[in-house]
């Protein structure tokens, strides 16, 4: 058995602790909020294994720079001038290629099966409560640019041995007859599951803290503390936090805490919305 401090609790953080926890080690998860809100809270709940293609990808520069002056685009990333933008943004250009989009969608296709199973999995362990369904993801398509884009996902994803398929409008109709619909067609990816994060999320957190998870919340980690190669300990502004073993899962501000162990992480905050009906 091992100490293990987690820094983070967001899902990845959460996740994190309940896999260590079951494997017998001492965890304690830190995390600057009282961990009630924030994107793992509020994200559209989607596990998608059909969705395989990488965000850095050819024509997204071209678009993202639309998108780039509007507050209100389905994707906001903050234009600044300053260094760490500019070197996440060249490096992210670097990076839209078709050699890049070959080499990551065997990978993202591989994470996000294996996502979908882990949740099952953690479901059915412990009896939880929260949604978790594999009804599939219909997409909709109101131009035939926009179809025709999805259809190019579908052959993608059918050559990796998912289910997807595209679909007429009569056929989108009678998967949803009692929508309205002024669309050219759809596209249908049956092997896309999807959750309900704020359910997921607090139970997730009752269970832990049950068995014996450490929670500090509201404490912000000001330095990370090593000796020679080996980090040991934690300062946070309450207190020091030693372990074994640590796990930087802080999201978006990840990129600043390893700054103080001399590694540079290209990362940027984006911003998405979700609509509640």
């Amino acid at each position: 058995m091992k100490s293990v401090g987690i820094i983070g609790g967001g899902v990845i953080g959460l996740c994190t602790a309940y896999f260590l926890q079951k494997e017998g080690h001492e965890v304690t998860l830190i995390d600057q909020s009282a961990m009630d809100f924030g994107a793992s809270y509020v994200n559209a709940g989607y596990v998608s294994p059909s969705h395989i293609i990488p965000l850095a990808a050819p024509g997204v520069v071209k678009q993202g720079l639309r998108w780039m002056f509007n507050t209100s685009s389905p994707l906001y990333i903050k234009p600044r001038l300053e260094k760490s933008f500019m070197d996440w943004a060249w490096a992210f250009q670097k990076s839209c290629s078709h050699g890049n989009v070959e080499r990551s969608v065997k990978a993202i296709k591989d994470i996000t099966l294996l996502s979908s199973r882990l949740f099952s999995e953690i479901k059915a362990s412990e009896g939880f409560t929260f949604q978790l369904e594999n009804k599939g993801l219909l997409m909709l398509c109101k131009t035939e640019a926009m179809l025709e884009k999805e259809m190019k996902l579908v052959k993608t994803a059918s050559e990796e041995g998912l289910e997807a398929r595209t679909l007429s409008l009569s056929e989108t109709e009678k998967i949803e007859p009692n929508v309205a619909m002024d669309i050219v067609g759809a596209t249908f990816y049956q092997c896309d599951w999807h959750t309900t994060p704020q359910e997921f999320m607090t139970e997730l957190k009752h269970y832990l803290q049950l068995k014996n998870v450490q929670f500090l919340r509201n404490e912000r980690v000001l330095d990370i503390l090593t000796q020679g190669n080996e980090i040991t300990a934690l300062r946070t502004d309450e207190r020091t936090v030693r372990a074994d073993e640590f796990v930087l899962a802080a999201g978006s501000w990840s990129h600043l805490l390893s700054k103080k162990l001399g590694i540079k992480i290209p990362l940027q905050a984006g911003k998405g919305y979700r609509i509640n009906s």
